[in-house]
This record gives structure tokens, C-alpha cells and sequence, in this order.
């Protein structure tokens, strides 16, 4: 934990007592599973649960119950993506990936892109944060990028206020300015939640700096103020 969840040395003492239960609970009930010749270890598991767990802090009782194996895979691995022509047929070829979520119960990781996460390698850059945002983008449905909330009225305010982030972020892309996050946010409202839900824990001054609004819904999302624990300097890992 203390090498490869580097965010975990910005808890408080009761913070990571919560943190560890959360984590012998998700490494308990959930399968994990090696690919492509991957051996899992304890530290393939605690690893990912880890990081996992610094997301779930604000939801002590949610463990992703929907969710029922951990695939991880030795390196960025291939998947196959198509798309219908015009005029008939299909176009076929391989995408990279780094991670996934399906509905059907199960999380997919690159291997190296967990330990970059976790040692704060990559900037706001997050696999784990960003598979478990879509986690919990569907735990009320199909992913559309709007987080559970508490009330319909609450669904209502935030959807409406998250498109003004979304149109301001666009904006600075469009303009060549400087942004928070990765661009791949802008590829839809889903993505956008998972990107921005990155830095929001990765580098909260970061976030909180470029846009005060975005980073006050992802606090509503994630029922969290990590840029009251985090660090304004020295971020990054060793």
C-alpha cells in the first residue's frame, strides 16, 4: 500500500483504518484474474483495491456489488472495435486500451497503468479512478455521466450545472489554452466524469485551480474534499 497507493499518505489515521477495511472487503469478494500470462499476486490485489478504496472513502458502504472480477492484464493489451459503413458492411480493427468496465460485472486493467497511477506517475492520470467513476456512473443505470445523487432535484442541478464544465473545457481546447485533464474528456459526458473524477484525487489543486465549479460537483459526486488532505506540492512519484 505504502508504495504503489502513494494517496494514501495524505489520510489521517481514521481515514486509513477506513481504507483498509474497504480494502479486505473489495480484495475479499471480488475474483481477480491474470491475463496474458500475468501472475496475480497480494500486490497485484491491494494495489488496485487500494486506490480503489481512496475513491470509495465518501461511500464507506458501497463495494461495488455489481462488480465480480478484477481482469489484469502484463501490459496495454488489444480489443477488437467496429463500426457500420455507409452503405453496408462493417469496419473491423484493433484498439488499444489501458482499462474498461463492462456491465456485466467485470473491470479490465493494464498492469503498468495501475502501479503509474497508484505512484502518482502520470500526472492526474488514473486507470483505477477512471474505471471505478464509470463504476459508479452505472450503478443508477446505464452510464450517461451523471453520478448517483440523493435526490431527483439534486440528478436535476447537477447535470445542469456539469454542462456549463463541459462547455468551458471544450472551449480551452478549441482556443489551444492549457487544461486540467486529459482531452480525451471531451469524447462525451461519460468520459468527462471519468477524466475529470482523475485529477479530482490525483491533483486536486490542479483541478480546483482550472475550474472551482467542476471540482465542487465531483465533491457532490464523490462526497470528498481531497484538496483538504492533499499536498500543494511535490505531487508527483518517485
Amino acid at each position: 500500500m505504502r508504495r504503489n497507493v502513494r494517496q494514501a499518505e495524505w489520510l489521517d489515521e481514521t481515514q486509513r483504518d477506513r481504507l483498509r477495511e474497504w480494502v479486505a472487503v473489495f480484495v475479499a469478494e471480488k475474483r481477480f484474474e491474470g491475463c496474458g500470462g500475468l501472475e496475480i499476486t497480494d500486490e497485484v490485489r491491494v494495489s488496485i483495491a487500494g486506490q480503489a478504496g481512496i475513491v470509495m472513502l465518501g461511500m464507506p458502504g458501497e463495494f461495488l456489488s455489481g462488480l465480480r472480477s478484477v481482469l489484469v492484464y502484463p501490459t496495454d493489451y488489444l480489443a477488437k472495435k467496429s463500426e457500420a459503413l455507409d452503405g453496408g458492411g462493417e469496419l473491423e480493427w484493433q484498439e488499444r486500451r489501458l482499462g474498461e468496465t463492462w456491465l456485466g460485472g467485470s473491470m479490465v486493467f493494464s498492469w503498468p497503468r495501475v502501479i503509474q497511477g497508484g505512484r502518482l506517475r502520470d500526472g492526474p492520470r488514473s486507470v483505477v479512478i477512471h474505471e471505478c467513476a464509470h463504476a459508479i456512473d452505472m450503478l443508477d443505470g446505464e452510464a450517461d455521466g451523471i453520478p448517483p445523487l440523493p435526490s431527483v432535484s439534486a440528478r436535476r442541478a447537477w447535470a445542469q450545472a456539469i454542462v456549463g464544465c463541459r462547455e468551458r473545457f471544450d472551449e480551452a481546447l478549441d482556443e489551444g489554452r492549457s487544461v486540467a485533464f486529459d482531452d480525451y474528456a471531451a469524447e462525451s459526458p461519460v468520459e468527462f466524469f471519468a477524466v475529470a473524477s482523475e485529477c479530482f484525487f490525483q491533483d486536486p489543486h490542479r483541478l480546483y485551480r482550472f475550474d472551482k465549479i467542476l471540482y465542487g460537483l465531483l465533491g457532490q459526486a464523490w462526497q470528498q474534499d481531497p484538496r483538504a488532505r492533499a499536498p500543494t506540492s511535490g505531487l508527483r512519484g518517485q
